[in-house]
């Protein structure tokens, strides 16, 4: 009476729980974030130390006069993406400000 281990691993993959592959959508310490104005949005992955530094802190002041405090979903921020990007490029936050890529460009 029963089914077997080895049967039973078999119905619900090994250990019980099937593991999606591949690294997890957004890495443990940041946060996502689409900047742009109109439709030229593009998808960063910001580390929650970057929300400390004071330059930061004015993309998210410039966000709440846009949008106010009740968005939801991602957190949008209104600025011109490849200013944005550019930014954080000469100053030096590489790990702090990671850019996505598109999967089909």
């Amino acid at each position: 009476m029963g089914v077997s281990g080895s049967k039973l691993s078999k119905i619900i993959g090994v250990g019980g729980v099937k593991r999606l592959r591949g690294p997890p959508l957004t890495p443990k310490g940041y946060i996502p974030v689409a900047v742009g104005v109109d439709n030229e949005t593009k998808r960063f992955m910001v580390h929650t130390t970057a929300f400390c530094d004071a330059d930061f802190r004015g993309f998210l002041f410039k966000t709440a006069e846009e949008y106010g405090f009740c968005q939801e979903g991602i957190l949008r921020i209104p600025y011109e993406s490849k200013a944005f990007e550019e930014y954080w490029k000469n100053k030096g936050a590489k790990q702090k400000v990671l850019r996505v890529r598109d999967r089909f460009t």
